[in-house]
């Protein structure tokens, strides 16, 4: 990016799932012989080791939506995820906003089953009726085909679109039968995939 728009570059690294000191620097470095030929550093973002209710009673709605993936109290999960949805309900947001990032907080908060129905079950409640209206107006317009099979399809071709593109910006436009193996992938195996791009040298060391 730097050498393309001549632009310094601010590297941040987010982690869903390792959260360090929350916010810090940190740094990749190489070394060969005993001497260190290259360090990288960056920020980053530990999204577990970050209080997630200071980030709730926040205004900054990203981090609202994110809260689901930080440090909860078991007890008060199921409370997190009602309080995320019916905020990010009333936020001075437009439409599409609110929904992906509604979206953030029903696919990443850490329920179980029982706890997944005790949320469907408050959130039913009259203190939840605008969150209520948020999904029932996205079902009605078809944001995302507003059931979910079309949502599922959505984020799985949005997937597709997203390996291809890494795929051929290293290695090259994809054959019709490379492209159609990658179709035929799991989302897990997408996810497996998609961080040994860089260091592959060959399709054949990805499986392809």
């Amino acid at each position: 990016m730097r050498d393309k728009y001549l632009l310094p570059v601010l590297p941040i690294v987010i982690y869903l799932k390792v959260g360090l000191d929350g916010i810090g620097t940190d740094a990749c470095v190489e070394e060969l012989w005993g001497l260190e030929v290259n360090r990288f550093q960056y920020l980053y973002v530990g999204l577990p080791g970050l209080d997630a209710i200071n980030y709730l009673e926040g205004n900054n709605w990203l981090g609202v939506a994110l809260s689901a993936l930080m440090r909860i109290p078991r007890e008060r999960i199921v409370w997190l995820g009602a309080e995320a949805l019916r905020r990010l309900a009333s936020a001075p947001l437009n439409e599409q906003q609110r929904f992906l990032l509604s979206e953030c907080v029903q696919a990443y908060l850490p329920v179980e089953d029982e706890q997944r129905r005790e949320l469907e079950q408050i959130l039913q409640s009259a203190t939840y009726a605008e969150v209520q209206t948020m999904n029932q107006t996205v079902y009605e317009k078809g944001i995302e085909k507003g059931i979910e099979k079309g949502i599922e399809k959505g984020r799985r071709q949005g997937q597709i679109e997203l390996v291809v593109s890494l795929l051929e910006e290293r290695f090259g436009p994809l054959s019709h039968e490379k492209r159609a193996r990658l179709e035929e992938a799991s989302m897990e195996e997408w996810r497996r995939l998609v961080p040994r791009i860089a260091s592959s040298s060959s399709l054949a060391d990805l499986g392809l």
